[in-house]
């Protein structure tokens, strides 16, 4: 398994040389990954989003042209992909070079967090999820769209990329996705697994913070 220090070299690498190309190279995949998640957003507040690996921003872009008043928060690793965010989105959308596992923001200080095709590029994704719940509201929410290892192609692409020079981190089964997320203090509120083609297969979940626990109180 490699370290968190040599999968971060690599995203970086392999990202930084991709960000200019990322959207068209990848756009069906985008497309339908987009399509899922907001599905899943019906009907939630989003007064304060953020987006964590947003990557070129699609995902906020799609947020800011939908809801013209929420504040809209993306954090990425990866400069070149941030500046490609910044191009789209101008002023649309507050962007921050940061980590998911140390996001710097204040506790419960969004009703929304999404997570979108950039799961399984992390290595520590109980930290991430953690994380994300100490950010959200009493009652807010958070929506994760990615692959999904419950199918095949995806279970071998789990195999194949950490030993390629792919930044892969781990591909989750929804089974797996929802423990963690039980774990990190959130209830499953809807879960869908999709093939969206011949090769991919996603699954998208909602999960809500948990209103009974030990971290109830940080806001």
């Amino acid at each position: 398994m490699q370290t968190k220090q040599h999968q971060t070299s690599k995203l970086l690498r392999e990202y930084t040389s991709l960000a200019v190309t990322y959207d068209q190279r990848w756009s069906a995949y985008i497309d339908a990954s987009l399509a899922m998640t907001l599905l899943a957003l019906d009907g939630l507040p989003t007064d304060r989003v953020l987006d964590v690996a947003c990557g070129t921003g699609q995902w906020l872009e799609i947020l800011a042209n939908r809801c013209d008043e929420s504040e809209l928060f993306g954090i990425d690793r990866v400069p070149a992909m941030l500046n490609v965010a910044q191009q789209r989105i101008g002023q649309r959308a507050t962007l921050v070079e940061a980590d998911a596992v140390e996001l710097p923001f204040d506790n419960g200080e969004f009703q929304l967090v999404t997570i979108t095709n950039a799961l399984h590029y992390f290595t520590d994704v109980d930290s991430v999820l953690t994380e994300a719940r100490r950010v959200l509201a009493r009652s807010g929410s958070l929506i994760i769209t990615d692959w999904c290892r419950d199918y095949f192609w995806m279970k071998l692409l789990n195999r194949v990329l950490p030993w390629t020079q792919h930044a892969h981190g781990q591909t989750l089964s929804s089974g797996e996705l929802e423990r963690s997320l039980t774990l990190a203090g959130f209830d499953i509120v809807c879960s869908e697994n999709k093939k969206i083609d011949g090769f991919w297969g996603l699954m998208t979940v909602r999960a809500a913070r948990k209103k009974h626990d030990k971290l109830s109180d940080l806001r």
